[in-house]
């Protein structure tokens, strides 16, 4: 048996988890994220050498990933599940005093986010529904960590903006 190239190895461990979690989130199956996640993580390995070339290896792997889950769900018949699971899974739905009302709230943010540009989309979900740090998320996407604060200062501009909020967090009442 050939041994995988030790590089490979600690980009799979470092990315992986990652990876799996974004694709469950997506395809709303573990057994499926996971064999999207892998196929992409085969189609990284057969062009190995080629893609620590790329500017950004982690930028490009983070692309194939997403492109292999998005060929999974269509494979599948299935659409984008941010919405549909992400809501369920945050932190203040399960210490919200009134899990109804944090509930509506969630579906809204996400509803906001899921209208996102790609881009701005990937650093929110990964900011703020997963919790990992502007360094940790810059890892995942292949960029730096002010370039996601950056980002993640536009992804929160265009939500307050898609939910009616002012910069102060409240309700614009102006209309």
């Amino acid at each position: 048996m050939t041994r995988l190239p030790l590089d490979f190895e600690a980009f799979h461990r470092m990315h992986r988890p990652v990876y799996i979690r974004w694709a469950r989130m997506y395809l709303e199956n573990h057994a499926d994220a996971e064999d999207a996640v892998d196929c992409a993580f085969e189609q990284l390995l057969v062009s190995w050498p080629n893609v620590l070339t790329k500017e950004s290896p982690a930028a490009y792997a983070w692309q194939v990933m997403k492109h292999r889950t998005i060929d999974a769900a269509r494979a599948r018949g299935r659409r984008e599940a941010l919405i549909d699971t992400t809501a369920f899974e945050t932190t203040a739905l399960r210490q919200a005093v009134d899990p109804i009302g944090q509930l509506e709230e969630s579906i809204s943010l996400y509803q906001a986010i899921s209208g996102l540009p790609e881009r701005q989309r990937d650093v929110a979900v990964l900011l703020y529904s997963y919790g990992l740090s502007p360094a940790e998320a810059a890892d995942h996407l292949g960029i730096t960590p002010a370039g996601v604060r950056s980002i993640a200062r536009y992804a929160r501009r265009s939500l307050r903006e898609a939910l009616g909020l002012t910069q102060e967090g409240h309700a614009d009442d102006t209309h």
